[in-house]
């Protein structure tokens, strides 16, 4: 059996924050019973609404300082539980805005 390494990538990650969801996962005020995820320029349910984000798989909740958000190398983006992140990504600079 041959055996393969995965190529380095770099990628952007940014710890999430409140404001930076795309939308919201909406649960009725006493229940886990998931109603849906409704975009945030959209109208949502008075509800529990706790912040989400919209990836190629679909929509996945977040938490402020519990998730970086990492975009990929095709501009795909998805969430990464803080302590998972910094295990298994290191730091290689700062993105300046410039190319």
């Amino acid at each position: 059996m041959t055996k393969y390494r995965k190529k380095p990538v770099v990628v952007e990650a940014v710890l999430f924050e409140d404001g930076m969801e795309d939308g919201y996962a909406s649960y009725p005020v006493f229940s886990d019973k998931l109603i849906g995820f409704f975009p945030k320029d959209r109208p949502i349910p008075k509800a529990n609404n706790k912040p989400a984000i919209k990836t190629l798989e679909g929509w996945y909740e977040v938490e402020a300082g519990k998730h970086y958000i990492v975009t990929g190398v095709r501009g795909e983006r998805y969430p990464v539980e803080k302590e998972i992140f910094e295990e298994t990504y290191e730091k290689v600079g700062d993105y300046d805005g410039g190319i």
